[in-house]
Protein backbone atom coordinates (compact mmCIF):
# COMPACT_ATOMS: atom_id res chain seq x y z
CA UNK A 1 0.00 0.00 0.00
CA UNK A 2 1.44 3.39 -0.91
CA UNK A 3 1.78 5.61 2.09
CA UNK A 4 -0.74 8.43 1.90
CA UNK A 5 2.15 10.84 2.39
CA UNK A 6 5.50 9.40 1.52
CA UNK A 7 5.39 6.69 -1.17
CA UNK A 8 7.79 4.62 0.95
CA UNK A 9 6.87 1.66 -1.21
CA UNK A 10 5.07 1.60 -4.52
CA UNK A 11 1.80 -0.28 -4.47
CA UNK A 12 -1.87 0.52 -4.47
CA UNK A 13 -3.61 3.64 -3.24
CA UNK A 14 -6.96 1.89 -3.18
CA UNK A 15 -9.90 2.80 -0.99
CA UNK A 16 -10.54 -0.70 0.21
CA UNK A 17 -13.91 -1.72 1.52
CA UNK A 18 -14.66 -1.86 5.17
CA UNK A 19 -12.64 -4.76 5.51
CA UNK A 20 -9.78 -14.96 13.12
CA UNK A 21 -11.71 -17.60 12.12
CA UNK A 22 -14.27 -18.98 14.56
CA UNK A 23 -14.53 -22.60 15.49
CA UNK A 24 -16.90 -24.82 13.59
CA UNK A 25 -19.47 -24.78 16.41
CA UNK A 26 -20.38 -21.15 15.73
CA UNK A 27 -24.11 -21.85 16.05
CA UNK A 28 -23.59 -22.84 19.69
CA UNK A 29 -22.33 -19.36 20.66
CA UNK A 30 -24.70 -17.64 23.05
CA UNK A 31 -26.11 -14.39 21.74
CA UNK A 32 -24.79 -12.60 24.82
CA UNK A 33 -21.31 -13.53 23.64
CA UNK A 34 -21.81 -11.24 20.67
CA UNK A 35 -21.58 -8.25 23.00
CA UNK A 36 -18.08 -7.64 24.38
CA UNK A 37 -18.16 -4.11 25.79
CA UNK A 38 -17.07 -3.54 29.40
CA UNK A 39 -20.22 -1.47 30.06
CA UNK A 40 -22.43 -4.59 30.14
CA UNK A 41 -23.06 -4.36 33.89
CA UNK A 42 -24.17 -0.73 33.57
CA UNK A 43 -26.57 -1.70 30.79
CA UNK A 44 -27.99 -4.61 32.76
CA UNK A 45 -28.82 -2.24 35.60
CA UNK A 46 -30.81 -0.05 33.20
CA UNK A 47 -34.35 -0.71 32.09
CA UNK A 48 -34.44 -2.99 29.05
CA UNK A 49 -37.52 -3.19 26.81
CA UNK A 50 -39.44 -6.45 27.30
CA UNK A 51 -39.83 -7.30 23.62
CA UNK A 52 -37.48 -7.76 20.66
CA UNK A 53 -39.05 -5.07 18.49
CA UNK A 54 -38.61 -2.34 21.11
CA UNK A 55 -34.97 -3.32 21.64
CA UNK A 56 -34.41 -3.13 17.88
CA UNK A 57 -35.95 0.35 17.71
CA UNK A 58 -33.73 1.51 20.54
CA UNK A 59 -30.69 -0.08 18.85
CA UNK A 60 -31.56 1.55 15.51
CA UNK A 61 -31.70 4.95 17.22
CA UNK A 62 -28.24 4.52 18.72
CA UNK A 63 -26.92 3.21 15.39
CA UNK A 64 -28.15 6.31 13.56
CA UNK A 65 -26.45 8.47 16.19
CA UNK A 66 -23.18 6.64 15.60
CA UNK A 67 -23.22 5.07 19.07
CA UNK A 68 -22.13 1.59 18.05
CA UNK A 69 -21.63 0.19 21.56
CA UNK A 70 -25.16 0.92 22.75
CA UNK A 71 -26.63 -0.12 19.40
CA UNK A 72 -24.79 -3.43 19.66
CA UNK A 73 -26.04 -4.03 23.18
CA UNK A 74 -29.70 -3.61 22.29
CA UNK A 75 -29.40 -5.62 19.07
CA UNK A 76 -28.00 -8.49 21.10
CA UNK A 77 -30.74 -8.04 23.70
CA UNK A 78 -33.32 -8.32 20.93
CA UNK A 79 -31.77 -11.62 19.84
CA UNK A 80 -32.21 -13.00 23.32
CA UNK A 81 -35.93 -12.52 22.73
CA UNK A 82 -35.94 -13.51 19.05
CA UNK A 83 -32.84 -15.46 18.02
CA UNK A 84 -33.98 -15.95 14.44
CA UNK A 85 -33.80 -12.34 13.23
CA UNK A 86 -31.28 -12.46 10.38
CA UNK A 87 -31.37 -8.70 9.80
CA UNK A 88 -30.30 -8.07 13.38
CA UNK A 89 -27.52 -10.65 13.08
CA UNK A 90 -26.31 -8.87 9.93
CA UNK A 91 -26.27 -5.51 11.75
CA UNK A 92 -24.34 -7.05 14.63
CA UNK A 93 -21.84 -8.40 12.13
CA UNK A 94 -21.50 -5.00 10.47
CA UNK A 95 -20.86 -3.27 13.80
CA UNK A 96 -18.21 -5.79 14.80
CA UNK A 97 -16.48 -5.37 11.43
CA UNK A 98 -16.37 -1.59 12.03
CA UNK A 99 -14.95 -2.22 15.51
CA UNK A 100 -12.37 -4.65 14.14
CA UNK A 101 -13.86 -7.60 16.06
CA UNK A 102 -13.66 -10.01 13.14
CA UNK A 103 -14.18 -13.16 15.22
CA UNK A 104 -17.46 -11.89 16.66
CA UNK A 105 -18.54 -10.52 13.28
CA UNK A 106 -17.91 -13.88 11.68
CA UNK A 107 -19.87 -15.58 14.47
CA UNK A 108 -22.87 -13.33 13.80
CA UNK A 109 -22.75 -13.94 10.05
CA UNK A 110 -22.42 -17.69 10.52
CA UNK A 111 -25.43 -17.68 12.84
CA UNK A 112 -27.40 -15.89 10.11
CA UNK A 113 -26.25 -18.43 7.54
CA UNK A 114 -27.38 -21.27 9.83
CA UNK A 115 -30.85 -19.79 9.56
CA UNK A 116 -30.59 -19.21 5.80
CA UNK A 117 -27.56 -20.32 3.80
CA UNK A 118 -28.67 -18.00 0.98
CA UNK A 119 -28.41 -14.86 3.11
CA UNK A 120 -26.58 -12.60 0.66
CA UNK A 121 -25.70 -9.92 3.21
CA UNK A 122 -24.14 -12.46 5.55
CA UNK A 123 -22.11 -13.92 2.68
CA UNK A 124 -20.98 -10.42 1.71
CA UNK A 125 -20.01 -9.70 5.32
CA UNK A 126 -18.00 -12.91 5.54
CA UNK A 127 -16.25 -12.00 2.32
CA UNK A 128 -15.22 -8.62 3.73
CA UNK A 129 -13.74 -10.27 6.81
CA UNK A 130 -11.96 -12.90 4.74
CA UNK A 131 -10.52 -10.28 2.40
CA UNK A 132 -9.30 -8.15 5.29
CA UNK A 133 -7.65 -11.14 6.97
CA UNK A 134 -5.82 -12.31 3.85
CA UNK A 135 -8.12 -15.20 2.91
CA UNK A 136 -8.48 -14.23 -0.72
CA UNK A 137 -9.73 -17.58 -2.04
CA UNK A 138 -12.43 -17.80 0.62
CA UNK A 139 -13.38 -14.14 0.08
CA UNK A 140 -13.75 -14.70 -3.66
CA UNK A 141 -16.10 -17.64 -3.04
CA UNK A 142 -18.20 -15.71 -0.50
CA UNK A 143 -18.49 -12.66 -2.75
CA UNK A 144 -19.39 -14.77 -5.79
CA UNK A 145 -22.14 -16.55 -3.86
CA UNK A 146 -23.42 -13.21 -2.55
CA UNK A 147 -23.71 -11.51 -5.96
CA UNK A 148 -25.25 -14.64 -7.47
CA UNK A 149 -28.09 -14.14 -5.01
CA UNK A 150 -28.17 -10.33 -5.14
CA UNK A 151 -26.24 -8.63 -7.93
CA UNK A 152 -26.76 -5.19 -6.35
CA UNK A 153 -24.40 -5.82 -3.42
CA UNK A 154 -21.80 -3.13 -4.11
CA UNK A 155 -19.32 -4.17 -1.41
CA UNK A 156 -19.22 -7.72 -2.77
CA UNK A 157 -18.69 -6.43 -6.31
CA UNK A 158 -16.00 -4.06 -5.09
CA UNK A 159 -14.30 -6.91 -3.26
CA UNK A 160 -14.35 -9.03 -6.40
CA UNK A 161 -12.81 -6.10 -8.27
CA UNK A 162 -9.98 -5.83 -5.76
CA UNK A 163 -9.28 -9.54 -6.03
CA UNK A 164 -9.35 -9.43 -9.83
CA UNK A 165 -6.87 -6.53 -9.83
CA UNK A 166 -4.51 -8.49 -7.60
CA UNK A 167 -4.71 -11.37 -10.08
CA UNK A 168 -4.02 -9.07 -13.03
CA UNK A 169 -7.48 -9.65 -14.51
CA UNK A 170 -8.20 -5.98 -15.20
CA UNK A 171 -11.11 -6.60 -17.56
CA UNK A 172 -13.04 -8.51 -14.89
CA UNK A 173 -12.04 -5.97 -12.25
CA UNK A 174 -13.48 -3.16 -14.37
CA UNK A 175 -16.73 -5.08 -14.80
CA UNK A 176 -17.06 -5.66 -11.07
CA UNK A 177 -16.44 -2.00 -10.24
CA UNK A 178 -18.96 -0.97 -12.87
CA UNK A 179 -21.51 -3.33 -11.30
CA UNK A 180 -20.86 -1.75 -7.91
CA UNK A 181 -21.29 1.74 -9.41
CA UNK A 182 -24.75 0.80 -10.64
CA UNK A 183 -25.76 0.55 -6.99
CA UNK A 184 -23.59 3.44 -5.75
CA UNK A 185 -23.25 5.91 -8.65
CA UNK A 186 -20.45 8.45 -8.30
CA UNK A 187 -19.17 6.90 -5.07
CA UNK A 188 -15.58 8.26 -4.73
CA UNK A 189 -14.16 4.99 -3.43
CA UNK A 190 -15.50 2.99 -6.37
CA UNK A 191 -14.50 5.59 -8.98
CA UNK A 192 -11.03 5.68 -7.46
CA UNK A 193 -10.69 1.90 -7.49
CA UNK A 194 -11.87 1.72 -11.09
CA UNK A 195 -9.41 4.46 -12.00
CA UNK A 196 -6.53 2.61 -10.37
CA UNK A 197 -7.52 -0.56 -12.18
CA UNK A 198 -7.35 1.37 -15.47
CA UNK A 199 -3.90 2.64 -14.46
CA UNK A 200 -2.72 -0.91 -13.72
CA UNK A 201 -3.95 -2.02 -17.13
CA UNK A 202 -1.96 0.79 -18.78
CA UNK A 203 -5.01 2.83 -19.75
CA UNK A 204 -3.72 6.14 -18.38
CA UNK A 205 -6.22 8.37 -20.15
CA UNK A 206 -9.24 6.63 -18.62
CA UNK A 207 -7.50 6.53 -15.24
CA UNK A 208 -6.95 10.31 -15.31
CA UNK A 209 -10.55 10.91 -16.34
CA UNK A 210 -11.83 8.79 -13.44
CA UNK A 211 -9.57 10.44 -10.86
CA UNK A 212 -10.70 13.82 -12.13
CA UNK A 213 -14.31 12.73 -11.74
CA UNK A 214 -13.65 11.87 -8.10
CA UNK A 215 -12.40 15.39 -7.43
CA UNK A 216 -15.68 16.76 -8.79
CA UNK A 217 -17.62 14.62 -6.31
CA UNK A 218 -15.27 15.09 -3.36
CA UNK A 219 -12.42 17.57 -3.80
CA UNK A 220 -10.80 16.38 -0.56
CA UNK A 221 -10.67 12.69 -1.44
CA UNK A 222 -6.97 12.07 -0.85
CA UNK A 223 -6.41 8.77 -2.64
CA UNK A 224 -7.63 10.05 -6.00
CA UNK A 225 -5.25 13.05 -5.92
CA UNK A 226 -2.33 10.78 -5.00
CA UNK A 227 -3.27 8.36 -7.75
CA UNK A 228 -3.66 11.19 -10.25
CA UNK A 229 -0.19 12.43 -9.36
CA UNK A 230 1.16 8.90 -9.74
CA UNK A 231 -0.27 8.58 -13.26
CA UNK A 232 1.08 11.97 -14.34
CA UNK A 233 4.51 11.08 -12.95
CA UNK A 234 4.49 7.78 -14.81
CA UNK A 235 3.75 9.75 -17.98
CA UNK A 236 6.69 12.03 -17.28
CA UNK A 237 4.52 15.06 -16.55
CA UNK A 238 6.18 16.02 -13.28
CA UNK A 239 4.60 19.47 -13.15
CA UNK A 240 1.07 18.07 -13.30
CA UNK A 241 2.01 15.35 -10.82
CA UNK A 242 3.28 17.91 -8.34
CA UNK A 243 0.11 19.97 -8.69
CA UNK A 244 -2.03 16.90 -8.02
CA UNK A 245 -0.03 15.93 -4.94
CA UNK A 246 -0.24 19.44 -3.52
CA UNK A 247 -4.03 19.25 -3.38
CA UNK A 248 -3.66 16.97 -0.35
CA UNK A 249 0.00 17.27 0.73
CA UNK A 250 2.26 20.10 1.76
CA UNK A 251 4.96 21.11 -0.70
CA UNK A 252 7.77 19.14 0.95
CA UNK A 253 5.73 15.93 0.99
CA UNK A 254 4.74 16.47 -2.63
CA UNK A 255 8.35 16.83 -3.77
CA UNK A 256 9.37 13.75 -1.79
CA UNK A 257 6.57 11.71 -3.37
CA UNK A 258 7.56 12.83 -6.84
CA UNK A 259 11.21 12.10 -6.12
CA UNK A 260 10.36 8.60 -5.01
CA UNK A 261 8.35 7.83 -8.14
CA UNK A 262 11.11 9.22 -10.36
CA UNK A 263 13.62 7.08 -8.49
CA UNK A 264 11.49 4.01 -9.19
CA UNK A 265 11.35 5.08 -12.85
CA UNK A 266 15.18 5.29 -12.95
CA UNK A 267 15.05 9.09 -13.38
CA UNK A 268 17.83 9.52 -10.87
CA UNK A 269 18.76 13.12 -11.66
CA UNK A 270 15.20 14.34 -11.27
CA UNK A 271 14.72 12.24 -8.13
CA UNK A 272 17.84 13.72 -6.56
CA UNK A 273 16.60 17.23 -7.35
CA UNK A 274 13.18 16.60 -5.78
CA UNK A 275 14.58 15.03 -2.63
CA UNK A 276 16.90 18.02 -2.18
CA UNK A 277 13.96 20.34 -2.70
CA UNK A 278 11.93 18.49 -0.05
CA UNK A 279 14.79 18.84 2.43
CA UNK A 280 15.19 22.55 1.78
CA UNK A 281 11.46 23.19 2.19
CA UNK A 282 11.05 21.40 5.50
CA UNK A 283 13.87 20.72 8.00
CA UNK A 284 11.51 18.39 9.89
CA UNK A 285 11.28 16.34 6.71
CA UNK A 286 15.07 16.00 6.63
CA UNK A 287 15.26 12.41 7.91
CA UNK A 288 12.83 10.83 5.47
CA UNK A 289 14.08 12.68 2.41
CA UNK A 290 17.68 11.85 3.29
CA UNK A 291 16.77 8.20 3.67
CA UNK A 292 15.41 8.32 0.14
CA UNK A 293 18.57 10.08 -1.04
CA UNK A 294 20.73 7.38 0.51
CA UNK A 295 18.63 4.75 -1.20
CA UNK A 296 18.92 6.58 -4.51
CA UNK A 297 22.71 6.83 -4.26
CA UNK A 298 22.94 3.17 -3.28
CA UNK A 299 21.02 2.29 -6.43
CA UNK A 300 23.29 4.51 -8.55
CA UNK A 301 26.41 2.83 -7.16
CA UNK A 302 25.07 -0.61 -7.98
CA UNK A 303 24.55 0.28 -11.65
Amino acid sequence: MISCKYFLTLGWVLSNILLVACSSNTAQIKTSGLYNDQKTIIHDMAETPPDAESNIKRADGFYQQGNMNDALYYYVKSLELDDKNMEVLAKIGQIHVRKGNYDLAEAAYNLALKLDNNNAHALEGLGIIQLNTGKQIEAYQSFREAVAIDASLWQANNGLGLIADKQGDYLSASQYYQAALKTKPNMPMLLNNLGYSKYLSGNYSDAIQLFDSVSKVDAKYESSWLNLGLVYARQGNDKAALEAFMHVLDEADAYNNLGYIDMMNDKTNAANEYFQKAISLSPSYHVLANENLKRLRSVEKSL
